[in-house]
């Protein structure tokens, strides 16, 4: 009963270590090569379901069940091996089907063994007594599997050091398992009547699961970055999003309620005749008016994050260095937009300031109201210079 115990372990580790991957299948974003590792998987716990029946029928000398289950027990390493080969050229990306051919030449050679094996005892033999004997067939099947994985560990760790991210933890861990794998097969080739091949892969894919679904991690981590970058930054502009600014809002709101909100200023921004560019020259001149908004706030206010909170209105908050010099950086800004108008630029954009009141103010909305309303006294100023 002890042999089957590790066979039984080994079946309910495998259920509660991958059990991510058996109940999300469906639902979860795929990795690549996820329906062969699946397929995998589900041969491996076959194979120790097989193991587990293997001891009980030694044990209890049932002849015809033992031989049936030894033979379903080869079966079932045979398509692990077929289905592990087609699960790391879609994992590693490979381009040359290598790995899929000596799997499946591996996968052959093993079942045209295990169908001579019924008249030809090459493979193994059950005695009237029980008594299991290997045959010749099985340690060269084996050592087959050994040369396999002992290319594999070594072309696939040789690989990694030329990899980057991902691919090379895909590769370093493809190799820790053919490595798990070919160790456990020599101990099996050593003690025929020992479960070593179910240690090699309960160790191995406990390993494998942890660095697949790290991998994973790492790439939602990426994704997510992304993700967040998209969603924080305006695509035709580079400034920060209106979703940007609802955050940066809403953080200014906190502070102020909890009264811990230093001075600060506000600056709204304008563009001034964007429908009269787009009517005239076409949007994809209005997108290019829109840029060089956004350059020209940028050459005035360094190092300041701006807000694209509308269509052709921005918005920044000064702090620190640049809420001190606010009235000389808006006076700048000012006098390049008046020198724009005096030359027929197209560029010309309205600024309005307004500054936090510590005693008046609970929300950021406040600031940007009055900021807003002196920014159209502008508009309004410079609309009356191109009149």
């Amino acid at each position: 009963m002890a042999y089957s115990l590790v066979g039984i372990i080994a079946i309910i580790i495998h259920f509660i270590v991958n059990l991510d991957i058996f109940i999300r299948f469906r639902d979860r974003k795929p990795f690549p090569g996820q329906k062969f590792y699946l397929f995998f998987l589900l041969n491996v716990i076959a194979y120790h379901i097989t193991d587990a029946f293997w001891g009980f029928f030694y044990d209890a000398k049932l002849v015809v069940p033992l031989f049936a289950d030894t033979t379903i027990y080869f079966i079932t390493m045979a398509s692990s091996i077929l289905f592990w080969g087609y699960f790391i050229f879609e994992y590693l990306g490979a381009k040359k089907k290598t790995i899929i051919y000596a799997s499946l030449v591996v996968f052959s050679m093993q079942i045209v063994v295990i169908a001579l094996n019924f008249a030809f005892p090459i493979l193994f033999t059950v005695s009237n007594e029980c008594e299991y004997k290997a045959q010749i067939g099985r340690y060269v099947m084996l050592s087959v599997q050994i040369l396999m994985f002992l290319i594999l560990s070594i072309s696939t760790f040789i690989e990694s050091i030329k990899k980057q991210g991902s691919m090379k933890r895909h590769y370093l861990m493809v190799g820790v398992f053919s490595l798990f794998m070919m160790v456990a097969i020599i101990l099996q080739v050593i003690f025929p009547l020992l479960p070593m091949y179910s240690y090699g892969y309960l160790f191995g894919i406990t390993i494998l699961h942890t660095l697949v679904v790290e991998d994973e991690k790492a790439n939602q981590r990426l994704e997510l970055a992304e993700a967040r970058y998209q969603v924080s930054f305006d695509a035709l502009t580079g400034a920060m999003s209106k979703h940007a600014y609802v955050d940066a809002e809403a953080e200014i709101d906190d502070a102020i309620n909890k009264g811990e909100m230093e001075d600060f200023a506000m600056v709204v921004f304008d563009l001034n005749n964007l429908k009269d560019v787009n009517d005239r020259f076409g949007h994809e001149a209005g997108d290019k008016y829109i840029v060089d908004s956004v350059r020209l706030i940028e050459d005035c206010f360094k190092d300041v994050p701006i807000y694209r909170v509308g269509g052709d209105e921005f918005t920044i908050i000064l702090k620190g260095q640049e809420f001190k010099d606010r009235n000389k950086l808006l006076d700048n800004f000012n006098k390049m937009i008046d020198e724009n108008v005096k030359n027929h630029s197209v560029v010309v954009v309205a600024a309005g300031i307004s500054d936090f009141d510590h005693e008046k103010d609970t929300t950021i909305i406040q600031i940007f109201t009055r900021a807003d309303r002196e920014m159209y006294a502008r508009k309004h100023y410079l609309k009356e210079l191109t009149a």
